[in-house]
């Protein structure tokens, strides 16, 4: 069977790049992963509607007892609500027409158990049928930094200023390791959007990618992956990212038999063989790096300096005696000079 398309930019941006977001169990506890949500929200440059029949209004604002009863049907859903209550708010979301749903409960396919994938399976075939995208389930949501809309229990920090030109995309499986990526923040770099997938049931990491390759605030894409069902996604993925003329670097994880097993248990992910995603993923175009302290550098670097349009190196020396014993290295160990060898500067 061939897999499914990947999603455009144009299919995703109603769930993650919204005008107006809905928050599903909304409560005044601050302390609740809806109520820590509400507080990443409070800079989001479009519309918040709170929904939970408990409450008339939390705070200042009102609170409707369901999706049906909006004003308007919103862009992007956040169910913060129990696991057993998720399937039937999707079915309304389904039936309103809401763009998008990030899902932060577990509970799924994660689990290994036959009848929790199941669950995760017809959740799936809840949004598809109803032309509804989904993100999770078992996400920590993501951040979109050109709106603040940042949807997640994660304490997150809005943004403030403009976005420079070399803002960077970060795309993950992990939603906590992205977010941890994400506090390099903290010493300069500049995101404009952290997005992780969860169990990924219908949006996944090449999807993510591929609306990153058409937003024009990202001018490079880190990825961080443990596995994927069908691994030529990621490669269509890359051709995307290399027609929009925006360098991806990745950082494959899950190399090894126990990273693989660990995958497994993370969010139900087949991490497949590294050396066949090392040779596809270098046959795309894609750079990749050994370790996970490369990845943001790199992706920075690449942001704001153009992919390179001959392979090998060019030495540049102090020294002319130097310089020769670098390119006789160079040479012995088959790394290619295609400017004919070092400058003497």
């Amino acid at each position: 069977m061939l897999s499914r398309t990947l999603y455009t930019h144009e299919d995703l941006s109603r769930t993650l790049n919204p005008r107006s977001i809905a928050i599903v169990g909304a409560t005044p506890n601050e302390k609740a992963f809806a109520g820590r949500s509400m507080a990443n929200l409070r800079h989001f440059r479009g519309r918040i509607d709170l929904v939970n029949p408990r409450y008339d209004a939390v705070g200042d604002q009102a609170c409707y007892p369901s999706l049906s009863a909006l004003p308007e049907v919103p862009d992007c859903v956040l169910i913060a609500t129990a696991r057993d209550t998720v399937e039937p708010i999707v079915r309304e979301c389904a039936q309103i027409g809401v763009g998008g749903v990030v899902l932060f409960a577990s509970g799924y396919a994660e689990t290994g158990k036959a009848d929790k994938a199941a669950d995760q399976s017809r959740l799936a075939s809840i949004a598809r049928e109803g032309g509804l995208r989904l993100l999770g389930p078992n996400s920590i949501g993501y951040a979109n930094y050109l709106t603040n809309a940042l949807v997640s229990f994660t304490p997150l920090p809005p943004r403030t200023s403009a976005l420079p030109r070399h803002a960077i995309g970060l795309v993950s499986q992990s939603g906590a390791l992205a977010f941890a990526l994400q506090q390099s923040a903290n010493h300069g770099t500049a995101f404009s959007h952290v997005l992780s997938c969860g169990n990924a049931c219908d949006i996944d990491v090449t999807d993510q990618i591929a609306f990153l390759a058409g937003d024009p605030a990202c001018a490079a894409v880190a990825c961080v992956f443990e596995g994927l069902s069908d691994a030529s996604r990621i490669i269509r993925a890359a051709e995307l990212c290399a027609n929009a003329g925006k360098p991806l670097v990745v950082y494959k994880m899950a190399r090894g038999a126990l990273g693989a097993a660990a995958a497994m248990s993370h969010t139900g992910s087949m991490a497949g063989s590294d050396r066949a995603y090392a040779t596809a993923l270098r046959e795309a175009g894609v750079i990749q790096v050994d370790t996970i302290e490369q990845l943001v550098p790199t992706t920075v670097f690449f942001a704001k300096a153009p992919p390179p349009t001959v392979t090998g190196v060019v030495i540049v020396s102090g020294s002319g005696g130097a310089g020769i014993v670098a390119a006789d290295e160079a040479e012995r160990h088959g790394v290619p000079l295609p400017h004919g060898g070092c400058q003497d500067s």
